[in-house]
């Protein structure tokens, strides 16, 4: 039977201080692949955490070979925050001031650096140093689908990508990051491989995101061999998201966003079908949003930038030129 391990990671902060923040080791008793799998990276991207809960199950009960790497909460100062990172304030958002204190970004982490540096170096000298193959799990706003963040590297890191089994795959080039700062890039820049997964929300826990995750980094570590069976993609899974095949419809007229009930991010959608509608602020009248192509629903919703930041970016009121939706035709 595999063997499962609690451990903490203790970071020493400024004020002399420490941090434990605990993971997860299960191994397998056999050669074979370092999965890391790591959540909440940021304090207000929550739904990783139960995702890896309920893999490390699955690893407890079935690991073949290798040993997976489990860490829920990685950036534990933030989640008990409540926020994105560490310094943010109420509806505050991320700016260049807070880029040092993005944990994100500041990997492999500095023993001597600011607090979250410090977090970083704990975490990549106890974890992130040992692993072959990471899988980075984030949530973006509540208007856009889930994706897998892959990178094409004719490699690990392109197969991690291919068997992820999310609707929507956003590829990016294996250009070397130099110097790296995310994790994934760390892990990628000696030689190992990686990808990112973003799901659909900030804040909260959606049951169909935490299935969606845990299909997704379970499809991996089949496809390393390390579970048995195979990757299991649903149908209509890795489509590819390019600024080719994705068509954004915007708000024509000024008022308030109605969503059609029956539609929800993912969703086919066809030509002419429609979306919503707007009641205009001018006169009352009631303006239809419909589809211009045939597509998969990649963003769906009025919204204005960082909307998991403020409520006031969430509201229905529409002006032209706001994407009211985004369909991905390929």
């Amino acid at each position: 039977m595999p063997e499962v391990e609690r451990h903490h990671a203790i970071a020493t902060f400024r004020d002399g201080s420490e941090l434990a923040t605990p993971w997860w080791r299960v191994r397998s008793g056999a050669d074979g692949p370092d999965l890391l799998v790591l959540a909440a990276q940021h304090g207000n991207e929550v739904q990783g955490a139960e995702v890896i809960r309920r893999f490390m199950g699955e690893c407890a009960e079935g690991l073949l070979c290798g040993t997976a790497w489990l860490v829920p909460f990685a950036n534990l100062p933030a989640i008990r925050h409540r926020r994105n990172s560490i310094l943010l304030g109420p509806e505050e958002k991320g700016t260049d001031r807070h880029r040092a204190h993005n944990i994100n970004g500041q990997w492999p982490g500095d023993p001597e650096g600011n607090d979250v540096q410090r977090l970083a170096h704990a975490l990549h000298e106890e974890i992130v140093r040992h692993a072959s193959h990471v899988i980075d799990l984030h949530c973006w706003n509540k208007f856009w689908a889930t994706a897998t963040l892959a990178t094409d590297d004719g490699g690990e890191s392109r197969r991690m990508g291919e068997v992820a089994g999310t609707r929507f795959t956003w590829w990016r080039p294996a250009a070397a990051v130099d110097p790296p700062a995310q994790v994934r890039d760390v892990v990628m820049a000696r030689g190992g491989a990686g990808m990112a997964v973003e799901f659909a929300g900030q804040y909260v826990m959606v049951e169909r995101e935490v299935q969606t995750g845990l299909r997704t980094v379970t499809n991996v570590a089949k496809m390393l061999g390390m579970l048995p069976g195979e990757p299991e993609l649903p149908p209509d899974t890795g489509i590819a998201v390019t600024d080719d095949t994705t068509v954004v419809v915007e708000a024509q007229c000024s008022g308030l966003f109605v969503q059609a009930p029956d539609l929800q991010l993912e969703d086919r959608v066809e030509a002419e079908q429609s979306l919503g509608h707007i009641i205009r602020d001018d006169g009352l009248a009631t303006e239809e949003i419909v589809a211009p192509v045939g597509g998969w629903l990649w963003r769906f919703g009025s919204h204005r930038p960082d909307p998991d930041v403020s409520l006031a970016d969430q509201h229905p009121y529409s002006q032209p030129g706001d994407p009211m939706a985004s369909i991905v035709t390929g």
